[in-house]
């Protein structure tokens, strides 16, 4: 196995950017190593960066009798990576400094849209009968591209630009979302927030709507400070939770209508439908960060590729229950909705129409 390299305390900041090197002339400062690499991650428009260190959770126990539960319905690939979640270094050895980055997938409503207010849920979704639009809202993280491409490319690029920076060999390895590692809890570490009652991360000044990145390293690179929980007695996404899938920092992922709409390849829970129904959700569901105080000024994405595009942000449920598997294609080619198949597209659309 490569020798993990441990970065000296030597060294002063060189002039056009570069790392100064160390009086081995091998290795830079730790310190000025992770301000510069937080430099890079924010001039490739990365919103937070943050540095943790890879150690054994605190949170193992409640892992495991989370997963015992059987909490995460047919998500297996949870129980699967139980162990990487626990402790990271028992999938990869040599980590020791975790970059954890976030990019902000907010778009406002736009204010000269038609479309149904999305900060609200849908009372009383009209049927067929008296309507021919029935509204089907789409969860804001997916309105735009696929954001694991996006994120996987610039930390691709992070990973790249931060090596002849370094000048030292290290390992490395990139998980959006994927992979045997807790990326909510390694941001906590990294400084990037607090894991709220609705089981998300929560910035103090820009809120949640995050999505998260990790670019894991065999560097020991010193650890930003994590935030204290600011959630305090406020239990608002508890309350507005319309399938009471929420209790104080745990999750039913069985009663909740992200998970159902798109994780469940089966039938909805019938005594679901009604709650879906009054969500308005097809895919996804943002109402315990709509209703969020975190979230009342929340930063607007920067990147393009999170700009909203059709079917997002709201479509007509009456169009995905007649998609055909080419429409299907066509709608969903690079997006994070691609994870629901036809089929399920047709069976959340039957609920919103009441069939």
């Amino acid at each position: 196995m490569t020798p993990r390299p441990v970065l000296s305390n030597l060294g002063n900041p060189a002039a056009g950017g570069q790392l100064a090197p160390s009086a081995d002339t091998r290795t830079p400062n730790p310190r000025i190593a992770a301000d510069r690499i937080r430099q890079i991650a924010s001039e490739l428009r990365f919103d937070l960066v943050g540095i943790a260190p890879v150690e054994e959770s605190p949170h193992s126990q409640y892992l495991r009798s989370w997963i015992a539960s059987g909490a995460f319905g047919q998500m297996g690939y949870l129980a699967r990576t139980a162990d990487g979640r626990m402790n990271l270094r028992s999938v990869l050895p040599w980590a020791q400094s975790v970059i954890c980055v976030a990019m902000s997938y907010y778009s406002p409503p736009d204010p000269d849209s038609s479309a149904e207010p999305l900060t609200a849920p849908i009372a009383n979704p009209p049927t067929p009968a008296n309507s021919p639009r029935v509204p089907a809202k789409i969860a804001r993280y997916a309105w735009g591209r696929d954001y694991h491409r996006v994120l996987y490319g610039r930390l691709r690029q992070l990973e790249r630009l931060i090596r002849p920076e370094i000048r030292v060999s290290f390992e490395s390895r990139i998980y959006v979302d994927t992979g045997p590692c807790s990326e909510r809890e390694l941001a906590v570490r990294a400084g990037l927030g607090w894991i709220g009652k609705n089981t998300l991360l929560i910035h103090p000044r820009h809120g949640s709507w995050f999505v998260l990145g990790e670019l894991v390293t065999s560097l020991v690179l010193p650890a930003d400070q994590p935030h204290m929980d600011r959630c305090g007695t406020c239990t608002r996404c508890l309350d507005a939770c319309p399938t009471a899938a929420l209790t104080p920092y745990r999750l039913d992922a069985m009663r909740c209508i992200s998970y159902q709409t798109l994780e469940n390849r089966g039938e909805i829970p019938p005594e679901l439908h009604d709650p879906i129904r009054q969500a308005g959700f097809i895919v996804g569901c943002d109402i315990c960060q709509e209703v969020c105080p975190f979230n009342r000024r929340p930063l607007s994405t920067s990147q393009a590729d999170f700009i909203p595009s059709a079917p997002a942000p709201v479509m007509d449920a009456n169009t995905a229950l007649t998609w055909t598997p080419a429409e299907w294609d066509r709608a969903t080619r690079g997006r994070a909705f691609r994870r629901a198949k036809p089929e399920m597209w047709q069976r959340n659309a039957r609920i919103l129409l009441n069939q």
